[in-house]
């Protein structure tokens, strides 16, 4: 790699388990230099039932990309938002320094109608042959701040089954005045995995301390099905951040 080769972290929510395999995974499909922060949800049924059967957590593999990897531990509290904020405390306490970040977590929906397409649409910006196509949107326009699986990227404004739970709710105007996030249009990308420039990510949360915001979120497995909960209003403001400030998403 040449001195001028962008740098990636990876934060992942693991709450199925299955360690060995996403490490492996990450291993064969990422072709940048990357540093690993992986999160565990330690009460899992998933992982615990792994445990007793003895394939629960083993030696990590290494890979000739892997920098470092950092492993951490938390409740499910906030799903995987909460464990993203979990992982982005610990980015800015290890004073890690990355060109991008890339947000991802072991995907499963009951809520979608066709669950593993959704899952294979979403993991599309991890697989090797997207890398570069990726890193050539960023460099093309500067005002890119995301980029998604073009299938992911939805705006509130279309969202009819929610209503105006995210556009004009107490919670979510709440939200956006606390925090100052005022985006110009409500565009974001569902599931919450996608490329971020750091130094975006890195402004805010170092004025914004990341396990503060995790303490506000749900606990549980936590639906917005009957009305807007914080742990997904923060499914849209991680992207209104970005947009907030300019910067555009950009779909693949």
């Amino acid at each position: 790699m040449g001195k001028n080769t962008p740098i990636l972290s990876v934060f992942f929510h693991n709450y199925y388990g299955n360690d060995r395999e996403w490490m492996t995974y990450f291993n064969q499909e990422l072709t940048l230099p990357f540093y690993l922060f992986y999160n565990c949800v330690a009460d899992s049924w998933y992982r615990i039932m792994q445990k007793k059967g003895g394939s629960g957590e083993q030696e990590p593999v290494t890979g000739s990309n892997l920098q470092h990897l950092y492993k951490k531990e938390s409740t499910n509290k906030g799903k995987d938002i909460g464990g993203k904020l979990v992982l982005m405390d610990t980015y800015l306490k290890m004073g890690v320094q990355s060109d991008y970040i890339l947000l991802l977590h072991d995907k499963h929906s009951p809520y979608h109608t066709h669950s593993n397409q959704w899952k294979k649409d979403l993991f599309r910006i991890a697989e090797n042959s997207f890398q570069q196509k990726i890193i050539d949107l960023f460099n093309s326009d500067p005002q890119t701040g995301i980029v998604a699986s073009k299938n992911a990227i939805r705006n509130e404004v279309d969202n009819e089954q929610k209503r105006n739970a995210y556009i004009d709710s107490a919670l979510i105007q709440s939200l956006k005045t606390k925090y100052n996030i005022q985006p110009p249009g409500l565009q974001y990308v569902a599931g919450t995995m996608f490329w971020v420039k750091a130094s975006l990510f890195e402004d805010f949360f170092k004025q914004n301390p990341p396990l503060q915001i995790r303490s506000e979120l749900d606990s549980g497995n936590v639906t917005d099905i009957d009305g807007p909960t914080i742990t997904h209003a923060w499914e849209r403001l991680l992207c209104w951040i970005v947009t907030n400030k300019g910067y555009q998403i950009r779909g693949i």
